[in-house]
């Protein structure tokens, strides 16, 4: 499995309709958001996210299952970060038909994560099925 597992799949949905939505809101100027709460949000899940994708990125260098700090309550908690932290506040900046943008990330990123998770049982087996009883996948 890829270090960067669905997200390249997830963002040939997401940054297509980003890009749609950029020229629908320079074509009918439709710039309406809540800015400082998206840069809020936004600061909080880059800073969530890098503690999140340090911890990440030893283990995948280590081949093991994280289970520990940031996933021990979440099994994707960095996917979690980006669908309720991250893209909803560059949304939120932005505004306009960036606000769909959270819809089209989390419709594909429910389409795609079970793939994710089929590699992650193969690899781990019996450990990955464990922590997967005992853990949500976006959500404690």
């Amino acid at each position: 499995m890829s270090f960067f597992g669905i997200v390249p799949r997830v963002s040939m949905f997401t940054l297509p309709y980003t890009l749609l939505a950029l020229y629908f809101n320079f074509r009918f100027r439709a710039w309406f958001g809540l800015p400082v709460l998206g840069y809020i949000m936004l600061f909080l899940g880059l800073a969530l996210w890098l503690i999140c994708y340090s911890q990440v990125s030893k283990a995948y260098r280590e081949r093991k299952l994280l289970t520990t700090g940031c996933y021990s309550k979440v099994r994707h908690p960095i996917y979690s970060i980006w669908g309720f932290l991250v893209i909803p506040g560059f949304s939120l900046i932005i505004g306009g038909f960036m606000l769909c943008l959270p819809i089209v990330y989390w419709l594909s990123m429910l389409r795609f994560i079970g793939d994710e998770e089929r590699e992650l049982e193969e690899m781990f087996g019996e450990e990955w099925r464990e922590y997967a009883r005992r853990t949500g996948r976006f959500l404690p």
